[in-house]
C-alpha cells in the first residue's frame, strides 16, 4: 500500500462504504448482477469445478462468494486434532510465551491481549501456540471447527475495516487489533481450548456465525455497542460441533487467526511446523 492510497483509504469511511458494497453484492439486478458474477469468477479465477452451484447458477457477488463445496470436495484428517478451518495461506505462526506478541509483518508486532481485548482471556493462553491464515478473493470462504468440542463463549470486537492484504498487514500497526473481529472459543477434551479469531475487511466486512444467528458483524442495525471494547456471549445451551464442521462465513474477506492452549500445544508438538508461507486446506491437518 502506497502513502497515496493509504491516505485515501485512512479517510475512507471504510464500515459504511463496506455496507454498501455489500447490499449491491446482494442485489439481484437483471443482467447486471450476472455480468458482474461473472467478471468476479474469471478475474480472481475461481475454481468452480468443486463448488456447489444452484440450479440456476448464481444470482450475484454474494452468492459466489458464500458458496459451498460439493460433498467430499475436502478431506477432514482423521489423525490430526487440529484441522485448517479455512481455504488460505499460513503466513505466521509462533509460541505464546509469558509476554507473547504475534508478527504481522517484518517489523510489526501486536499483543494478545491487544488482539483478544481482555487480560484474563489471554493470559489463559500463556504457553500455547498461534497461527494466521490469509484468505484471497479467489478462496472458500466457509470456516468450519478446527477441532471437535463444544462451543463455550464468542467475544464481539468493533473495529475497522482496513484492507487484510501484503500491502496493509506491512504498513499499518497493529492491524488485526483494529479490525472488527468476532471470536469463537471452543473447548475440547482433557482441558484443550482454542480461540477462533475471525477478523473482517474492507467490501462487505460481514462475518456470519452459525451457533448464534442473530450476530452479523457491520450490519445495521449494529451487532452490539460499538462504544464497548468487546461483548462477551455465554451460551444457555450446549452447542457441540464435530472436525470439520461448518460453524461460520465470511461474506468477503479475510483472515482467521488460530490461538491453542498449552495444553492442546502439548499434545501436537508439531502444530503449524513447515507451514509457514505455505496454501493450506479446510481440514487438512495443521502439523507435518
Amino acid at each position: 500500500m502506497n502513502s497515496i492510497t493509504y491516505s485515501f483509504m485512512r479517510l475512507l469511511p471504510k464500515n459504511a462504504v463496506s455496507r454498501t458494497f455489500g447490499a449491491f453484492s446482494r442485489a439481484k439486478i437483471p443482467v447486471l448482477s450476472k455480468l458482474l458474477m461473472r467478471w468476479f469468477a474469471k478475474h480472481y479465477k475461481i475454481n468452480l469445478e468443486e463448488s456447489e452451484i444452484p440450479e440456476k447458477g448464481f444470482a450475484n457477488i454474494h452468492e459466489l462468494f458464500i458458496r459451498k463445496l460439493k460433498p467430499n470436495a475436502r478431506i477432514i484428517e482423521d489423525n490430526a486434532e487440529v484441522v485448517c478451518p479455512v481455504d488460505g495461506v499460513l503466513t505466521a505462526f509462533g509460541m505464546l510465551n509469558e509476554n507473547p506478541e504475534y508478527m504481522q509483518a517484518k517489523g510489526k508486532f501486536y499483543s494478545l491481549e491487544s488482539l483478544l481485548r481482555c487480560k484474563e482471556l489471554a493470559q489463559k493462553f500463556t504457553g500455547g501456540i498461534w497461527a494466521t491464515i490469509y484468505l484471497a478473493p479467489y478462496n472458500y470462504h466457509r470456516i468450519h471447527s478446527p477441532v471437535s468440542g463444544n462451543v463455550t463463549a464468542a467475544y464481539y470486537c468493533p473495529g475497522k475495516l482496513w484492507p487484510v492484504n501484503t500491502g496493509s498487514v506491512e504498513r499499518i500497526e497493529g492491524l488485526f487489533s483494529i479490525n472488527e473481529r468476532l471470536i469463537t472459543q471452543i473447548s475440547t477434551y482433557d482441558g484443550g481450548e482454542i480461540l477462533m479469531v475471525k477478523v473482517g475487511a474492507t467490501n462487505v466486512g460481514r462475518i456470519a456465525v452459525d451457533y448464534k444467528k442473530d450476530w452479523l458483524t457491520n450490519s445495521m442495525p449494529p451487532l452490539a455497542s460499538r462504544k464497548a471494547l468487546f461483548t462477551k456471549w455465554e451460551p444457555e445451551q450446549t452447542y457441540p460441533y464435530t472436525k470439520g464442521q461448518e460453524i461460520a462465513r465470511f461474506e468477503m474477506g479475510s483472515t482467521v487467526i488460530l490461538v491453542c492452549n498449552r495444553a492442546i500445544h502439548k499434545r501436537t508438538k508439531y502444530l503449524f511446523a513447515e507451514l509457514e508461507g505455505k496454501n493450506v486446506f479446510m481440514g487438512q491437518g495443521l502439523m507435518v
